[in-house]
C-alpha cells in the first residue's frame, strides 16, 4: 500500500536526511553524496524508496537527474505525504550537513558564473530565441490596471492587439485603411478577440466619445498626420480626467531615402516641440523619454531614425 512506503520511507534515518536536504536545494545525486557523506549506491538506492513512496521525483537533465520533493500532488494519501514533508521542513539540519551543503550551492554557483562568463557575448540572442523579444513588455504590462480602456490609434496590422487584447478589458483598434484593419483581425483568435472593437477613423476623428479611454496609444502615427496638434486634441477629447496617452515618434532627421520609402509626411519631430504641443493640447506631466533598445535590423539596406517615447496626462 502506498501508506506503508510512506512510513516505511520514514524509518531510515539517511531518507530522512535526505528529504530535510531537498527541501533546502534541489540537487543531483552526485551533489546528495557530497552533503550526506555517504556511497553514492546508498543514495541512489534510498532515492529509489523515496520517489517510489511518492515523496520526491526527478528531472531528466541529458544523462543527469536533479531531485525534489512532492507536493500538493493528487492521489492516494496525497495529504499524508504533504504532512511528511511539512514535517520534515521543519527538523534542523545538522551542522555539518549545512556547511556541506553550502559548499555545493557555492560550486553550483561558480559552475553558472563561469558558464554566464563564456556566453555573454550571444546571451541576448539566446535569450531572445528562447523567450522572443517582447517578453519584457508583456511583463511591464502587468502593472497597468486590467480594467482599463485602451485606444490604439492607427492599429495599423495590429501588432500591438495581442498583448493588448490579453492584458486589458476593453480595447478600441482605429485605422483609416480597410486592409489594414482586415490583418488586425486576422491577428487576433481566440478570447482575446473579444476584448477588441475595430473602427474605420483617423487620429483626427476616432470615432469615440468624449472621456471614454484610460489609455491612448500613437504609435508612428502623428508624422503621417497633416496637422498633429488637431491630433493631440482628438486624443485630449476621448481620454478621461486622470487618463494617459502614449506617443512613440521618430526624431527629427534628414534621411530623405527612408523619408520617401515610408511616405511619411513629417520628418520626424523635435521632442521638446511637440511636448510643448502637448501642454498646449491640455496635457500635464508631459515627458519625453528615450527608446536606447531601438535597434534596426543588421540586415537592413536603409538608415533609420531614432525613436523617442512622450508621455501626458489629462488633468
Amino acid at each position: 500500500m502506498v501508506t506503508d512506503g510512506i512510513f516505511k520511507s520514514m524509518t531510515d534515518p539517511i531518507r530522512r536526511r535526505i528529504l530535510q536536504v531537498l527541501l533546502q536545494n534541489e540537487l543531483g545525486v552526485s551533489e546528495l553524496v557530497c552533503v550526506l557523506g555517504a556511497p553514492q549506491s546508498t543514495v541512489s538506492r534510498h532515492l529509489k524508496t523515496l520517489r517510489e513512496a511518492g515523496l520526491v521525483d526527478a528531472r531528466q537533465n541529458g544523462t543527469s537527474a536533479t531531485y525534489f520533493p512532492v507536493r500538493g500532488q493528487n492521489g492516494p494519501d496525497h495529504d499524508l505525504r504533504d504532512r511528511v514533508l511539512d514535517w520534515s521542513a521543519t527538523q534542523e539540519l545538522p551542522a555539518p550537513l549545512r556547511s556541506r551543503l553550502d559548499d555545493v550551492l557555492r560550486s553550483r554557483q561558480s559552475d553558472s558564473d563561469a558558464f554566464f562568463s563564456q556566453v555573454a557575448h550571444r546571451w541576448d540572442a539566446m535569450r531572445t530565441d528562447c523567450f522572443g523579444s517582447a517578453f519584457h513588455l508583456d511583463a511591464l504590462t502587468a502593472l497597468l490596471p486590467s480594467d482599463w480602456t485602451v485606444v490604439d490609434v492607427g492599429c495599423g496590422t495590429g501588432y500591438l492587439l495581442p498583448l493588448l487584447a490579453q492584458r486589458f478589458a476593453n480595447v478600441i483598434a482605429v485605422d483609416p485603411v480597410d486592409e489594414m484593419l482586415d490583418v488586425s483581425r486576422e491577428r487576433l483568435r481566440g478570447e482575446a478577440a473579444k476584448h477588441v472593437t475595430f473602427r474605420k477613423g483617423s487620429a483626427t476623428n476616432l470615432h469615440i466619445d468624449d472621456n471614454q479611454a484610460d489609455l491612448c496609444i500613437a504609435s508612428l502615427v502623428l508624422h503621417h498626420e497633416p496637422v498633429p496638434p488637431d491630433a493631440l486634441a482628438e486624443f485630449f477629447r476621448i481620454l478621461k480626467h486622470g487618463g494617459r496617452l502614449l506617443i512613440i515618434e521618430q526624431e527629427a532627421h534628414t534621411l530623405s531615402d527612408f523619408h520617401e520609402m515610408m511616405q511619411d509626411r513629417w520628418w520626424g519631430f523635435d521632442r521638446q516641440e511637440l511636448c510643448n504641443q502637448l501642454t498646449l493640447a491640455g496635457f500635464n506631466e508631459c515627458e519625453a523619454h528615450d527608446l536606447q533598445s531601438v535597434a534596426p535590423a543588421k540586415a537592413a539596406s536603409i538608415d533609420a531614425p531614432g525613436l523617442f517615447a512622450l508621455t501626458g496626462r489629462k488633468p
